[in-house]
């Protein structure tokens, strides 16, 4: 039977799993890349992931729909934390932001599930990147931001810029280089200073700290 699911909400910080969910959810993936969504049953997910089926209920009682939220979490969450070591090397706001959709972007480009459906089946993907469905990633987005982007900025100017950061990202998803290819690092960053540092309202800093990951 297919797999179907609906988008909902999403957390910066991925579910702590067992590690056969882990295994399950990484299998979730890789069959997913291989061979879409709606050819993918828990069947096939039990098979790559080296259990039964009935582990795989055991370990997402919500059934389907828990699974592929969960995998969908886990996603998400690693895209921010590849975002967040990018951010942390960086000494000015511009820099920052810039590092922060590149790195994004280039994950995503290199994301083979995601690429699989966006190229056969986008009507599994459009739902959370486009009209009331941006509302959860987009939130998500600006809470990252105010933690990330604070060392430069006000919280509110660091919550605006994660916002942002996902529109541009998410418009890219939906329509890869139709407008810019936010894999060009020079070109965020041309596209960054003209259009989201004059909309602040104060000033950024320049911070010379770094975090390690």
């Amino acid at each position: 039977m297919p797999l179907t699911f609906v988008p909902g909400d999403f957390a910066i910080t991925p579910p702590v799993l067992s590690d056969v969910a882990t295994r399950i959810c990484a299998a979730t993936v890789a069959v997913v890349a291989e061979q879409g969504l709606r050819a993918t049953s828990v069947d096939d997910i039990a098979v790559a992931a080296g259990c039964g089926r009935a582990t795989v209920y055991r370990a997402f009682p919500g059934g389907r729909a828990e699974l592929l939220l969960t995998v969908l979490d886990r996603e998400v969450a690693g895209i921010l934390e590849l975002g967040t070591i990018a951010v942390r090397s960086c000494g000015g706001f511009a820099e920052a932001v810039t590092a922060a959709i590149h790195t994004a972007a280039t994950a995503l480009a290199d994301h083979a599930a995601l690429q699989k459906l966006l190229a056969t089946e986008p009507g599994t993907v459009l739902p959370f990147i486009s009209f009331d469905g941006l509302d959860p990633l987009l939130a998500l987005a600006a809470e990252w931001g105010r933690a990330e982007f604070a060392r430069f900025t006000t919280g509110d100017d660091a919550e605006i810029a994660g916002e942002w950061a996902a529109r541009v990202l998410l418009g890219h998803v939906r329509s890869p280089g139709a407008v810019l290819d936010v894999t060009d690092e020079a070109a965020v960053m041309r596209l960054v200073e003209s259009f989201l540092l004059p909309g602040l309202s104060t000033e950024p800093r320049t911070s010379t700290i770094t975090t390690s990951s």
